[in-house]
């Protein structure tokens, strides 16, 4: 089954964390200014990766509408983008902003969900009928519709979905000098424990890079 290369790219803290605390939006280390410059050089890099999608599950969305940050300078916005594709399998957002939007649901998520896309004029691809999005059909949908390289940006639930099915290629991880803790704060890829070292994902280093004001850019290829 064909699907689209799958990048993830994301910035964290020197221990994997990335927002402050639970309920808390990233983009407050932006805005105070510590973030070492990360979340403006990890937009940068979609381009520079040659995504020509970016994904996120809902869960980052709808923490980002309750703890809005607002910036004292826009983000870059990628331009070799041609949506922002986001997963949201329990049809769990009234969507306000859709230009650009193309979202991920299941084939049995509420009606009222599916009419609230057509009345909105939103595009949506229906992948699967379990207890979550499907994502291999959905990757093959997003194939078929033209995208091959994707650039998955969290949060940490659909991160680690698409880490435990073998889904992503690459790594592109900005730390920033930060250090943040915390044991429900959420990380990089929140998912099931493993219940063996077998099981787990292993990566070969591309490349180490010092970037902004004391973040470092690695990137590792998932090794199949």
């Amino acid at each position: 089954m064909n699907r689209p290369e799958v990048i993830l790219n994301v910035f964290s803290s020197v221990d994997g964390k990335i927002t402050t605390a639970p309920e808390k939006n990233v983009a407050e280390w932006a805005a105070a200014g510590i973030d070492g410059e990360a979340n403006e050089i990890t937009h940068q890099l979609y381009d520079e990766l040659n995504c020509d999608g970016l994904a996120s599950g809902s869960e980052s969305l709808i923490v980002w509408g309750k703890d809005w940050v607002e910036l004292d300078k826009p983000i870059y916005e990628p331009k070799k983008s041609k949506a922002y594709i986001v997963f949201d399998g329990k049809g769990r957002i009234d969507w306000y902003q859709t230009e650009g939007l193309l979202v991920v649901t299941k084939e049995n998520v509420s009606v009222e969900y599916i009419q609230q896309l057509k009345e909105k004029g939103i595009n949506h691809i229906l992948a699967g009928t379990g207890e979550f999005i499907d994502l291999s059909i959905a990757l093959n949908k997003l194939y078929d519709m033209g995208y091959r390289k994707l650039g998955l940006s969290g949060g940490g639930s659909i991160n680690g979905a698409f880490l435990r099915r073998g889904l992503i290629d690459e790594i592109s991880l900005v730390i920033a000098p930060l250090a943040i803790g915390g044991t429900a704060t959420p990380s990089i890829f929140d998912s099931k424990d493993l219940k063996d070292l077998d099981d787990a994902t292993n990566l070969e280093l591309k490349n180490v890079k010092p970037v902004g004001n004391g973040s470092v850019w690695l990137r590792y290829k998932v090794k199949k």
